[in-house]
C-alpha cells in the first residue's frame, strides 16, 4: 500500500514521545508498505538523520517552521479560535504545498498524527487516519488546575478549544487511534469507544537489563525535561520526596536526565543531584540507578519512560494515574504513590531489601516482554489502515 504520514516532527532522534511512536510505526509498517513522510520540523534535520529515516521510507518533506512564522500562527490561530496547540504549527502556505503533494502521490491511505496536524488534510478526499495519541485536552485541563490565576483562564480556554477540535476531527477521518483505553475513556465525546487503542511498544533488544554498567545512583527519572509534566515531576521528586528520604538515607544519589532540561530544572543539581540533559545513549541513565521513581501527576497517554525502565529491569515507583494506561501488577511488578510520604516508603523499602529489589525488576521486565511489543501494537494500526472503509 502507498502510505502517506504526516506529523508535527521529523521522528527522528527519538527524545519525544510522539517521535519514538511515529518512528517505531514507520519502521513496522515500512516493512510491507511504500512510506511517504511528509513533517514539520523547528530545527534543522541533521544528514545523518535523515539518512536514517530513509532507510524506511521511500520520499521525504520537510517543512522547516520557523520562529518567525510560529509567532504569526499563534496570533493568527488564536483569532480564528483554534487552539493554540494547532495554531501553533499551522500555516496556510505549507498547507498549499502539502496538498501539491498528496495529489502529486495520490496515496491508498493518509495516516495523520495528532490533532496539531488535522487543518492539513481535513478536506482531503483520501482515506484517511488520525492518532490522537493521547487525550490532549484532559492533559491541559490537569495543567489549568495546578496553575496560577493569570495563567489558569488561557489554559482553561485552550482545554475548551481542545476538547472542540477532538470531537469535530473524530467526524472528519475514516478511522481515529489513541494510546490507552484510559485516553480514549477520557476524549470528550460520546463515540469514543469507536476510537481503537493502540499502545506503544518497546524494543526490548535494546532495552536490556543491565549486567555490566556499576549503579551511580540510587534514583534516576528519565524525560523530555522540557515537558511540562516532567518539569512539575522533577520539582516534585527534589523539593518534596527527597526531603522526606533524607532523614532515613541523607547521602541518597539522584539522576535526572533527558533532552532541553529547562533553567528550573538545571537549578534542581546540587551535591548529590545530577541533571545530566540529552544523553546520546538514555540506556545509560536506566543502567546507572537502582530505583525509577515517575511521581507524575500531570500529563496523559502512556509513559515509555516507565516501560523503557521496565525493560531494563528497574523496580518502578510511579502513580496510579500513570499505572491506568499500563496495566501492571501493584506491589509485584511496579509500586505506587500518591504523596511524598508514600513515595518516600517506597524508596526505603526498596533501596533496602535488595532480593525485593531484583525480584521487581525481574517482574517488570517480563511484563513488557508479554504486553508491549511494536510489531502487535502496529498490526492494529496496519489493519485500520488497509480498511478503506467509512
Amino acid at each position: 500500500m502507498n502510505l502517506l504520514l504526516i506529523a508535527s516532527r521529523f521522528p527522528y532522534p527519538l527524545e519525544k514521545g510522539d517521535k519514538l511512536r511515529l518512528y517505531h510505526q514507520i519502521k513496522e509498517l515500512s516493512k510491507n508498505h511504500h512510506i511517504t513522510l511528509i513533517a514539520l520540523n523547528e530545527a534543522h534535520v541533521s544528514t545523518d538523520h535523515l539518512a536514517h529515516l530513509q532507510s524506511f521510507c521511500q520520499q521525504i518533506h520537510i517543512f522547516r517552521l520557523r520562529k518567525w512564522q510560529i509567532a504569526i500562527n499563534l496570533l493568527r490561530g488564536f483569532l480564528q479560535g483554534l487552539p493554540l496547540q494547532v495554531s501553533y504549527f499551522y500555516c496556510p502556505s505549507f498547507k498549499k504545498e502539502m496538498q501539491g503533494l498528496i495529489e502529486k502521490y495520490q496515496p491508498e491511505h493518509i495516516y495523520c498524527q495528532l490533532v496539531r496536524m488535522v487543518p492539513y488534510v481535513q478536506h482531503s478526499p483520501y482515506p484517511k487516519t488520525l492518532d490522537y495519541q493521547d487525550a490532549f485536552s484532559v492533559g491541559m485541563q490537569r495543567r489549568a488546575a495546578r496553575s496560577s490565576f493569570w495563567l489558569k483562564g488561557l489554559l482553561n480556554l485552550e482545554t475548551k478549544r481542545l476538547q472542540k477540535m477532538e470531537q469535530q476531527a473524530f467526524q472528519l477521518f475514516n478511522h481515529c487511534t489513541i494510546i490507552s483505553k484510559q485516553d480514549q475513556h477520557l476524549l470528550p465525546f460520546e463515540a469514543k469507544n469507536e476510537v481503537t487503542v493502540v499502545p506503544n511498544g518497546v524494543d526490548t533488544v535494546y532495552f536490556q537489563p543491565n549486567v555490566t554498567t556499576i549503579t551511580t545512583y540510587d534514583l534516576v527519572f528519565v524525560g523530555n525535561m522540557g515537558y511540562h509534566p516532567n518539569i512539575i515531576a522533577a520539582k516534585y521528586l527534589v523539593h518534596e520526596i527527597l526531603p522526606v528520604l533524607q532523614q532515613t538515607i541523607p547521602h541518597l544519589k539522584l539522576l535526572i536526565a533527558g533532552a532541553r532540561p529547562t533553567l528550573e530544572v538545571q537549578q534542581l543539581a546540587g551535591e548529590h543531584i545530577y541533571v545530566s540533559g540529552w544523553m546520546e545513549d538514555i540506556r545509560t541513565a536506566y543502567h546507572s540507578a537502582k530505583v525509577f521513581v515517575a511521581p507524575l501527576f500531570l500529563g496523559s497517554g502512556q509513559q515509555n519512560k516507565i516501560l523503557e525502565a521496565m525493560a531494563c529491569g528497574l523496580p518502578c515507583i510511579t502513580t496510579p494515574q500513570v499505572n491506568n494506561a499500563i496495566g501492571a501488577r501493584v506491589n509485584e511488578t511496579i509500586f505506587l504513590a500518591e504523596t511524598a510520604p508514600d513515595f518516600a516508603a517506597a524508596v526505603v523499602q526498596l533501596l533496602t531489601d535488595g532480593a525485593l529489589r531484583r525480584r521487581s525488576g525481574s517482574a517488570a521486565r517480563r511484563f513488557v516482554e508479554q504486553h508491549f511489543s511494536w510489531q502487535s501494537a502496529t498490526a492494529v494500526l496496519e489493519n485500520l489502515l488497509l480498511d478503506v472503509g467509512d
